[in-house]
């Protein structure tokens, strides 16, 4: 019985994350930045500085992908590239005050359409959703800080 409900709710889960990334994406073209972009900007607010390497690892792109992403990001002046003071053949891309603002602003307007899908849920529908999640973000949580850290 615990397999299947496992994979009910795993079903539910893909279903509802599928979505939202798909819609999240969509409603990130109305603020003029590309979602890989806009999730480099957040690999950076995160990690701190990171060579062109590893974000590429992160996002899953090539270098060169990400490469030009770095240069427009650049060019807006919401990334910085410094030169390793270990290595100066590694340059690491560092997030600017200018990159943080576009980030929460970006954030903000993701967050606002993220309420919308939330609505149409009663208090106490949203209140089981919240405890329901509660473990699962702790789990996430701590995957993320044990992954960071091994990095």
């Amino acid at each position: 019985m615990k397999l299947k409900d496992t994979e009910k709710t795993a079903d539910y889960l893909s279903l509802v994350t599928g979505y939202l990334y798909r819609r999240l994406r969509y409603e990130a073209r109305g603020l003029g930045i590309r979602w890989t972009a806009l999730m480099v900007l957040k690999d950076l607010a995160q990690l701190g500085p990171t060579s062109q390497r590893r974000l590429a690892e992160i996002e899953q792109t090539t270098e060169a992908t990400m490469t030009v992403l770095i240069q427009q990001l650049l060019d807006r002046e919401w990334v910085s590239r410094k030169v390793n003071k270990h290595d100066g053949r590694v340059k690491h891309v560092a997030i600017t005050k200018l990159g943080r603002q576009e980030l929460l602003k970006a954030g903000n307007f993701l967050r606002q359409k993220m309420l919308k899908e939330l609505d149409h849920l009663s208090n106490q529908e949203l209140a089981t959703l919240q405890r329901a999640l509660v473990p699962l973000v702790s789990s996430i949580l701590l995957e993320m800080k044990k992954t960071t850290s091994d990095s």
